[in-house]
């Protein structure tokens, strides 16, 4: 496997570039990897999905060196910079180049796919939200476009009659897969995926998307690798039975979207 590792102020994100070790081999796609509030770099999924064949690039967008010290004021002109460096990492022709977004993230990634439509050709989001939220902790915007926030609201689900917050998942080009958690102690992920599937269904889901629905499983699902590495997991989220069984059977559906973009 061929790692590269980018840091502020020398390169525009904080972030790690997982490659397959086959350099002459094409990459089966190209993922931009977005984690939630937990403020870490989802690393392990980059690098699991080299070990699958794909070129991974895991960002992280705040509580780091250089980067903003809470979730607030995120322009999503970092995300579309890391996807220049991921697709300047790329063999010509180029692999499809998809987005996953992990909670919090899940937004960052289909928000940055929205305003960013010629960078992308899928999205992928686990235990996701339908609307744009603030900040966190509260108190601010969470998203910057062109240096103006975007419209948001403290409350979260699949309820509301604010349009201005939802996002508009049917502008995203390309297909979308949503991984919904029904036990989700964090946020109603499952009701919100659904609420996704929902306003995709009804603007004629142009590109097709899908949706796994897990009843019993809770916000550890959004991880999505089978196996969770150690000390992985804030002290206040527990890795349950359920979401144990869960993991394992998303993950391969994952990477089969990843690699039929």
């Amino acid at each position: 496997m061929n790692i590269r590792v980018f840091r502020p102020p020398a390169d525009r994100v904080h972030g790690t570039l997982f490659a397959p070790a086959d350099a002459g081999a094409a990459p089966a796609a190209a993922v931009l990897v977005i984690g939630g509030s937990g403020g870490s770099e989802p690393s392990y999924v980059a690098e699991a999905l080299a070990g699958e064949g794909m070129t991974a690039l895991s960002v992280a967008y705040f509580a780091r060196p250089g980067l903003p010290d809470q979730l607030r004021d995120i322009p999503l002109e970092y995300f579309t910079a890391a996807l220049g460096i991921l697709r300047s990492a790329l063999p010509s022709p180029a692999p499809p180049v998809a987005l996953i977004g992990m909670s919090r993230g899940s937004e960052a990634a289909m928000l940055t796919a929205i305003h960013a439509p010629a960078a992308v050709q899928g999205v992928l989001v686990t235990v996701p939200g339908d609307v744009v939220v603030g900040s966190h902790p509260p108190g601010g915007p969470a998203w910057l476009l062109d240096g103006q926030p975007l419209p948001y609201d403290r409350p979260f689900g699949p309820v509301g009659d604010d349009p201005a917050i939802r996002i508009p998942v049917e502008r995203i080009p390309g297909p979308v897969m949503l991984v919904g958690a029904g036990a989700d102690q964090v946020w109603p992920s499952a009701e919100m995926a659904r609420a996704l599937s929902a306003r995709l269904r009804e603007h004629g889901d142009p590109y097709g998307h899908t949706l796994l629905d897990y009843p019993d499983a809770g916000h550890c699902l959004g991880y999505l690798i089978p196996r969770l590495p150690e000390g992985l997991l804030p002290p206040d989220l527990a890795d349950g039975p359920a979401d144990q069984q869960a993991r394992p059977d998303a993950w391969p559906r994952a990477g089969g979207f990843l690699r039929h973009l």
